[in-house]
């Protein structure tokens, strides 16, 4: 704990403040525009998000009736088809929440392969049922785009719970090879329809 401190203290002096303090942050939830409205606040910000350019690709309620919002930032910088950049609102009664940005795919337009680059469901987002409306969203984005596979790796930072982990990617679909040596996964989901396609 006295290495910790050191290390805190150390590091706070180098930025200015405590850089950990970022990843420890927790979020106030955004009043409803009108009180006890959950519908008219899906709507609300689902124009505001799209005045903005972004489009909403998925909307879902999970086990305790939260309204979550799945939308794709286009930031028209020129690499939005390839850097694919999804955001998450979390809609209920108590308010708005607005996670960290969480997930953010590559999309290879000549392969039509997506690339799933990071996924961030952590602390007390996990166990609401946001990594399920999340891949959902992901396989409809798959679709819209008519991906032949979608790809994506498990990293040693998972592996407490790798089980979990592979249990989810495969009610999705997706094939899991893991190597519990190396502590290192990988995952693919591939488009029936290009198999069909290959066989005629």
């Amino acid at each position: 704990m006295k290495n910790k401190n050191s290390i805190d203290k150390t590091l706070a002096s180098l930025f200015n403040f405590d850089p950990f303090s970022i990843l420890n942050r927790k979020y106030e939830p955004l009043p409803l525009q009108k009180r006890d409205n959950v519908e008219y606040e899906v709507q609300w910000q689902k124009t505001e998000l799209e005045k903005d350019g972004h489009k909403v690709i998925h909307i879902a309620q999970n086990k305790i009736c939260e309204r979550i919002m799945i939308y794709r930032m286009f930031f028209g910088d020129g690499w939005d088809e390839v850097d694919i950049n999804l955001g998450m609102k979390v809609i209920s009664n108590d308010g708005v929440m607005v996670p960290d940005p969480n997930t953010y795919l590559v999309f290879d337009t000549e392969q039509k392969h997506l690339r799933i680059a990071d996924i961030r469901i952590e602390g007390d987002q996990v166990n609401k049922g946001y990594g399920t409306i999340l891949m959902n969203a992901i396989m409809q984005l798959g679709n819209e785009l008519n991906v032949q596979c979608i790809t994506g790796w498990i990293s040693q930072v998972d592996w407490d719970h790798i089980e979990r982990l592979t249990h989810f990617y495969k009610k999705f679909g997706f094939s899991c090879e893991i190597n519990h040596e190396i502590k290192h996964g990988t995952i693919i989901w591939k488009n029936a329809d290009y198999i069909r396609e290959d066989k005629i």
